[in-house]
């Protein structure tokens, strides 16, 4: 992963402030779901398998990239059926960006966003096509 952002730390006159990933990553993933038609975060095997193979982790269907001090973001969604994806995807790429940078002051040079799948929802519950 390179740098890792809870080695990001601020000196205030009264100690250092320390944002862990965890933090970046949930403040993305609630920043994604804010925007209408996103069902949910993805993930699934895709994520799984991701992990394992380079050891980096991706929780709630973001995951955070840096090197040479420059930070970026990939998130997975999950949209409903019948949305217009590219307004969605673009609506979460603001939304995300704004959030993290308002909150963490944490520039992102990136924030890439990965659609996983289309929900259809039904009286039986959601299904994922």
């Amino acid at each position: 992963m390179g740098q890792n952002f809870s080695e990001r730390s601020r000196t205030t006159d009264l100690g250092v402030v320390r944002i862990n990933n965890d933090v970046i990553i949930a403040i993305a993933s609630i920043a994604a779901m804010e925007v209408k038609g996103v069902v949910r975060m993805g993930g699934g095997i895709g994520k799984t398998l991701y992990d394992m193979v380079t050891k980096k982790s991706s929780v709630k269907g973001v995951r955070i990239h840096s090197s040479n001090g420059d930070a970026k973001l990939t998130v997975s969604i999950v949209v409903e059926y019948g949305v217009d994806i590219p307004r969605i995807a673009d609506e979460v790429q603001d939304n995300v960006k704004r959030a993290v940078e308002k909150m963490t002051g944490l520039l992102l040079s990136e924030v890439d966003v990965l659609v996983e799948g289309v929900s259809l929802k039904s009286r039986t519950g959601e299904k994922k096509i």
